[in-house]
Parts: structure tokens; C-alpha cells; sequence
């Protein structure tokens, strides 16, 4: 019998301890260098929790892969992805709003990973993680409230009834009459829009800086598909007469040096559009219009298409780090020598 000292980790304690030291790898060099460019005082103190908070969890986890003698993966590196003598290629502002994005990120991604281990140096790790990121993101959201920068959901009547669907013609939206967007419609397309316009001015940045053409195009391309997503989400809650984020494209500066390896932008990149496609498809299995799950299938399948492309593009210039995986016994069974 196993005990608390010898259960072996399971796969998808493996895999979230595996996805989480990368993405904090990465994002330990992405934070120090907008923290290095950071005037705002206030905002630079919410920059330093978030590379706090990446240093305490890549500790937390190579520590359980020493004790495992699980190999240390090779992630990133302030010497080999990070040029901090490059200029500011973004705003302090985007910097913000950046951080309190990947907040938003780390609480779903940690929470779900928290949600399939059982190990209790694996569920400690993934609920301290939770917690740090929380207060990442309420410092975050304070700072963006006390200047005036947090963008609001749009409000909608407060109900005063309880009422019931009573007609199939409530899921329709190609022809004829159309239901008002519901509340947790209007959620989707509010949140996918503003994920998209922080998005879409991380892409231009990096486009601009990109040292391979094949990783500028990709950039662009990105950009561009981010920027059809904003749009069209716009014009809908537009019809709904609700409220539109702002546009970060002017937090992007001019700068054509590169702070970051195209290594790096690539991952990053990799990793938002993995996400991308799980905030769609939850949109997806919610929306109860039809013309607006059609939408938000379409642009699921180009997200799908743009994700491919890049682990391609990766795997061509071998940037892309394999996961661990299972044992393939019939490989092993075939290769055997006599």
C-alpha cells in the first residue's frame, strides 16, 4: 500500500506541475522586463508581486521535482529570452492591464489544476497558487479602479421576476425576431473582447520585434484575427446598445528592438491561444442564440488553425518542449535489440 510519502504522481498532476513551471518561466522574463520599464510607482509595485509570485511558484514546484528526480525542464531564461537593455515597447498602462489579465488566467488555470491532483504537496502547491494569484489580481484591479482604467461590463436591468423560456424560437437568431442578449451571453462577448484587445496589442508589439519574418508574419496574423474578434464582438453588444472596450492599440510603442527571444513569443503566444480556444468553447456550450454560437464556432476554428500553425512554426526552429508523456510499449517492444 502507497502512503502519503510514496504515491506517485498521476498524470495530470505531472502534466498541470509541467504547464505551470513553464508558463511562469515565461512569465518571469516578461514581467521583470515591464517592471524594468515601469515609471508609475504604483504600478511597478503590482509588477513586483506578479515576479514574486512566479519566483514562489517555480521554487514550489522544482522542489517536488527534486524530490521526485523528475527532470527540471528547460523553460526560459533571463540570459537566453530576455534583452532588458531593449526601450519600453508598451505603456505602464498596458503593463496593468496585462498583469491583471494573466491574473484572470492563472485563477482558472490553477483552479483547475487544483480540481484534478489529489498528492497534498500537489494540492497545497496549486491552492497557494490560487490564493497569491487572487491577491495578484485584486491589487491589480485596485490599481486600475484608483486610475480610472478599468473598463466596466456593461450593466442591464436588475429582474424583479422570475421568468421561463416558453418558446423554442428563443434559440433562434439568423431570421426573424431575436432575443435580447442574455446575461451570461452578454459576459462572453464583453470578456473574449477585452481578452482579445490585450491580445491583440501584445501581437503588434511583438511583430515589431520579432527577428525572424516567418515569426513577424505570424505575429501579424494574430493580430489580425484578434482585431476581427474585437470587432466583431463590438457591433453586437453595439446592436444591444451596451457599452465596447477600449482599444490598447495605442499603448504600444514605437520600439523595434527586441526585449524578448522569438522563442518566448511564440510560447506566449502558444499558451494564449490554448486558452483562447477553452474561454470559446465555454461560450460555446453557454450562448443560447444561434447565430451567436455559430460566431463563436467560426472563430474557434480559426483560433484552431492559428494554434497549429504556431506549434508548427515552433517545432520547425525546435522551440517547442515536449511534454511528459506515457511510455509507448509497443515502440519500445519494436525497437528492442536482439
Amino acid at each position: 500500500m502507497e502512503t502519503e510519502h510514496n504515491i506517485r504522481l498521476t498524470s495530470s498532476e505531472v502534466a498541470s506541475l509541467w504547464t505551470s513551471y513553464m508558463n511562469n518561466s515565461m512569465s518571469k522574463c516578461v514581467l521583470k522586463y515591464f517592471k524594468a520599464k515601469t515609471q508609475d510607482t504604483e504600478i511597478s509595485s503590482v509588477l513586483e508581486l506578479a515576479i514574486e509570485i512566479t519566483e514562489s511558484i517555480i521554487q514550489d514546484i522544482t522542489n517536488i521535482y527534486e524530490k521526485e528526480n523528475h527532470a527540471i525542464p528547460v523553460g526560459f531564461s533571463e540570459s537566453e529570452d530576455l534583452n532588458l537593455n531593449a526601450p519600453a515597447l508598451y505603456s505602464d498602462t498596458f503593463h496593468l492591464k496585462f498583469v491583471h489579465n494573466m491574473a484572470r488566467h492563472g485563477m482558472t488555470s490553477y483552479g483547475a489544476s487544483f480540481a484534478g491532483c489529489a498528492r497534498s504537496d500537489v494540492k497545497e502547491l496549486n491552492s497557494k497558487a490560487i490564493d497569491l494569484t487572487r491577491n495578484l489580481y485584486n491589487k491589480s484591479l485596485d490599481v486600475l479602479l484608483e486610475k480610472g482604467l478599468y473598463s466596466r461590463a456593461a450593466p442591464i436591468p436588475i429582474p424583479d421576476k422570475v421568468d421561463f423560456i416558453e418558446k423554442q424560437g428563443y434559440l433562434t437568431g439568423w431570421f426573424g425576431e431575436r432575443h435580447p442578449m442574455n446575461a451570461l451571453e452578454i459576459m462572453h462577448f464583453y470578456n473574449n473582447m477585452e481578452r482579445n484587445s490585450v491580445g491583440k496589442a501584445l501581437l503588434l508589439g511583438f511583430a515589431q520585434t520579432a527577428g525572424l519574418q516567418e515569426v513577424r508574419n505570424y505575429m501579424v496574423r494574430g493580430a489580425n484575427i484578434a482585431s476581427k474578434v474585437v470587432e466583431f464582438m463590438a457591433k453586437i453588444l453595439n446592436q444591444e446598445n451596451l457599452s465596447q472596450t477600449p482599444t490598447l492599440d495605442s499603448d504600444v510603442l514605437k520600439s523595434t528592438t527586441a526585449p524578448f527571444s522569438d522563442k518566448l513569443m511564440m510560447f506566449q503566444v502558444s499558451m494564449l491561444s490554448g486558452m483562447s480556444l477553452g474561454y470559446y468553447g465555454v461560450a460555446l456550450g453557454t450562448v443560447s442564440r444561434r447565430d451567436l454560437g455559430s460566431k463563436f464556432m467560426r472563430i474557434t476554428l480559426e483560433a484552431v488553425q492559428y494554434a497549429e500553425d504556431g506549434a508548427n512554426i515552433m517545432i520547425e526552429h525546435n522551440w517547442m518542449e515536449k511534454p511528459p508523456s506515457s511510455i509507448d510499449n509497443i515502440e519500445i517492444a519494436k525497437t528492442k535489440k536482439k
